[in-house]
């Protein structure tokens, strides 16, 4: 099963912390823990993020065919873009996102979340774990949805 790992504004300058991990991650170093916690799940992702909006875009439509779903910290894009929204409505991917903080912690207008209507999971203020949550809820739901079209084939 391989991911598509795409990550928003910011993300690339970012400090991270995880609980048993001891000191901070940089951007690479959360990308190498990611990979490694995702092969032991016998997943396999590819990365990519941008500061642009319409790069994000064009990564998410060139996911069909190549990921067998996206897992998308949309950063600040979140609250406002209805292109990223657009963009996983008609890529055909399944998607979840994952947002590092609680939105509702930070300034008012962060608490409406746009591109989560096109997103068949949320993990939110859940820091990196977030990611591996996703991971392992969207591995999941692809399994159902696989078994559920193999069953009504057969």
């Amino acid at each position: 099963m391989k991911f598509l790992v795409i990550n928003g504004p910011n993300l690339n300058m970012m400090h991270f912390t995880e609980p048993g991990v001891t000191g901070q991650l940089d951007y690479n170093g959360l990308l190498d823990y990611l990979e490694l916690c995702c092969t032991r799940m016998g997943m396999e992702v590819e990365f990519f993020q941008s500061n642009h909006e319409g790069d994000l875009i064009d990564e998410i439509q060139s996911a069909a065919g190549r990921a067998d779903g996206i897992i998308l910290n949309p950063g600040g894009y979140a609250h406002y873009s209805v292109a990223i929204l657009d963009a996983l409505r008609l890529c055909g991917v399944p998607a979840v996102e994952v947002l590092l903080s609680e939105p509702d912690e930070h300034e008012p207008f962060r608490k409406t979340d746009i591109v989560s209507f096109g997103c068949q999971g949320h993990f939110i203020g859940e820091g990196i774990s977030g990611y591996l949550h996703a991971a392992a809820y969207l591995a999941q739901l692809l399994r159902l949805d696989g078994s559920a079209h193999t069953h009504l084939v057969m």
